[in-house]
């Protein structure tokens, strides 16, 4: 199973003065269980090629599957989609508006038609995950929470729904740095249970080599690379070309090659740097301290 781009081509107010072309004959495959970051600049079309993966937007040309499903088929076949893709837009706590946080998070299963008891059930497990204590939220009005709370509660109502594919837009914007680290632990976590597949828009390159297991970068409507992260941060004319700085960590490995202190600098956490300078070391690699 698996998300499937093909040619699309997407026109904002096509046949107007502000006619805009955003995605321009696109293909990929997401496939089922995997972490997929997609990276670009401002107005690359990462947003637009997101809202197509649940139907939002409907390609100017091309089509797109979910499990073989034509998202923008007829009514029975978009029936069939219901919960399998969850968005969480960027600033998703502008969506809230029930009255209390339960009521909020539980919108999505009662549409569904869940039995109260399976509703409960969904609403707890969904608060557990993004770190609320259920007894402590629950009654309480989502706006009374800090931006970061907010957020949670926003996120547990896509949770809830248990959807096979979960995509972040910007999941981090705007969020301090205790709260954003927080979520990311949550996203990973989210994506290790093995319950479903998470694609994440992002322009935080650090983050997208910690977390993915694969980006797509995008630049003027286009995928200009795609690949491992470790791998894709190193072509630095692809990234400029992008609009796109190479992450912390691989720049300053870069920086260690350039000294001869290390040869290889493909790596996507700090551990896996510290061991390849401590092995370099060992050898007795030049000017390694």
């Amino acid at each position: 199973m698996s998300i499937k781009v093909k040619d699309v081509t997407y026109t904002y107010m096509k046949k107007t003065p502000y006619e805009k072309t955003a995605l321009k004959n696109v293909s990929l495959e997401i496939k089922e269980g995997s972490f997929v970051a997609i990276a670009g600049h401002t107005g690359s079309g990462k947003s637009t090629l997101m809202q197509h993966l649940n139907g939002i937007l409907q390609p100017t040309q091309g089509s797109v599957f979910v499990d073989d499903i034509n998202v923008n088929g007829n009514k029975k076949e978009k029936a069939m989609l219901r919960g399998r893709v969850g968005m969480v837009f960027q600033y998703p706590e502008h969506q809230l508006f029930e009255e209390t946080v339960y009521k909020d998070i539980a919108f999505g299963p009662k549409n569904f038609g869940f039995s109260e008891e399976q509703i409960k059930e969904r609403v707890q497990m969904a608060m557990d995950f993004v770190g609320l204590d259920y007894e402590r939220y629950k009654d309480a009005s989502p706006f009374s929470l800090s931006g970061g709370q907010m957020r949670r509660v926003a996120i547990a109502g896509t949770i809830a729904l248990k959807p096979h594919y979960v995509i972040f837009d910007e999941p981090t914007a705007g969020l301090d740095p205790r709260s954003k680290r927080e979520l990311l632990i949550n996203i990973k976590r989210l994506h290790d249970k093995g319950d479903c597949t998470v694609v994440m828009v992002s322009h935080n390159m650090d983050d997208i080599l910690q977390l993915s297991q694969r980006v797509i970068v995008l630049s003027e409507g286009k995928i200009i690379a795609d690949g491992k992260p470790s791998q894709v941060f190193l072509q630095q004319e692809t990234l400029s070309r992008a609009g796109l700085d190479m992450p912390h960590l691989l720049s300053f490995m870069n920086r260690a090659r350039e000294l001869k202190v290390v040869s290889q600098i493909e790596c996507s956490t700090v551990k896996e740097a510290s061991l390849a300078i401590y092995e370099a070391w060992k050898r007795g690699g030049k000017n390694a301290q």
